[in-house]
């Protein structure tokens, strides 16, 4: 509507068109913008109908006796989402946003965290069996869920407000199994908390990747190149996991360069992109909150002059094992030599002569054998 009100005032201004012909386009114009308006109408009206009719089914799409919130989440994962994701692009965006949809109405038993950790713990199967335009829509689906997750990972506020009190995300605390009065408690994920989640799933999905390269498959490489090509505005955020992945991208541009060279040019466009985000790249303390309390404690314990002394000994015992065992494989060593030179000799001090009353022997055994046989 705006673009084509643009395109009347244009018109209006042009001194170089006759009359006839302004009127003529401005009069087009606004029967467009009429008619937009009015189809933005029956969309509005048809949105809410839609809206209306999802908020009284929700609490049935995941209703089960005898299934948890995992076993749900898995079945919607395997027969809705993963599927359609990998149809179009356009189906891929939806995916997300239906899954954004169903946090938002708080459907009954979904679980949004559960299905978070679902999606990221099964990249590297998913994109093993993908072909390359499927594995391009799965980027495009990976990357619209993970700008959902970093619109929360950046905003408090924001994250307070859409998932602090959200039953989706509800985490279970078990009690001491040992103890009596064992209980597994509900609890909110607090914010601090969440980030430490999204630094596991950004974690999950770089070691996918790796899997990927360094299984040396043809089809596995080219998809997990897709993938990161297609999420490359969402991932890698984490400057360590940004540099685990520019090593394995290194290998394989050194190991296909002339093997295999289309997956060398899709390395290579890969690169190229991640050094120009290069300075987009943060720490990991900055992601999520990191304890340095336990290394220091650990730095003074072990600065101690009885843990010193104890490191000591230790090393002293196992110096002198060390030392013990050098010297019995040394003993070992000899009188195997010893034994075999034996051998040798004795072999030496028997005579032809001997040799030979042997082999007679043993001839004269053999037709008295022979013999026995034949009478019986």
């Amino acid at each position: 509507k705006q673009w084509y009100q643009r395109r009347v005032a244009i018109t209006a201004g042009n001194e170089d068109l006759a009359q006839r012909r302004k009127d003529k386009e401005v009069e087009r114009h606004k029967d467009l913008i009429s008619k937009l308006k009015e189809e933005h109408k029956s969309q509005e009206v048809n949105h809410k109908l839609v809206l209306a009719r999802l908020e009284s089914e929700k609490d049935i799409w995941f209703a089960s006796t005898n299934s948890t919130k995992v076993d749900a989440i898995m079945q919607f994962l395997q027969v809705c989402i993963i599927q359609r994701s990998m149809f179009t692009a356009s189906d891929a965006i939806y995916c997300a946003k239906f899954v954004e949809l169903c946090h938002k109405m708080q459907a009954s038993n979904f679980s949004t965290l559960i299905y978070f950790d679902r999606i990221f713990s099964d990249v590297s199967h998913i994109v093993t069996n993908c072909t390359d335009n499927e594995a391009s829509r799965y980027g495009r689906f990976l990357c619209e869920t993970l700008k959902g997750i970093s619109r929360w990972h950046k905003d408090k506020a924001l994250y307070e407000k859409e998932c602090g009190k959200s039953p989706g995300f509800v985490h279970i605390i078990r009690g001491d199994p040992n103890s009596d009065g064992a209980k597994k408690i509900e609890k909110y994920l607090d914010y601090e908390n969440f980030r430490h989640v999204c630094c596991k799933w950004h974690f999950k999905l770089t070691k996918a990747m790796v899997f990927c390269f360094d299984s040396k498959d043809y089809s596995q490489i080219r998809n997990g190149l897709t993938v990161l090509n297609k999420i490359l505005p969402e991932f890698p955020v984490v400057l360590n996991l940004a540099q685990a992945l520019e090593k394995r991208i290194l290998k394989v541009k050194e190991e296909e360069k002339t093997v295999r060279p289309d997956l060398y040019a899709l390395a290579m466009g890969y690169s190229a992109q991640l050094n120009s985000r290069r300075n987009t790249f943060i720490a990991e303390e900055k992601f999520h909150h990191v304890e340095k309390k336990s290394t220091e404690n650990s730095a003074s314990r072990n600065s101690s002059p009885a843990r010193k002394d104890k490191r000591a000994d230790s090393v002293k015992r196992r110096d002198e094992t060390d030392s013990e065992k050098k010297r019995r494989r040394d003993d070992d060593l000899k009188k195997e030599g010893e034994r075999k030179s034996a051998e040798k000799k004795v072999k030496q001090d028997v005579s032809p002569k001997t040799k030979a009353n042997g082999v007679r022997e043993r001839d004269s055994e053999t037709d008295e054998n022979r013999s026995k046989i034949r009478k019986k």
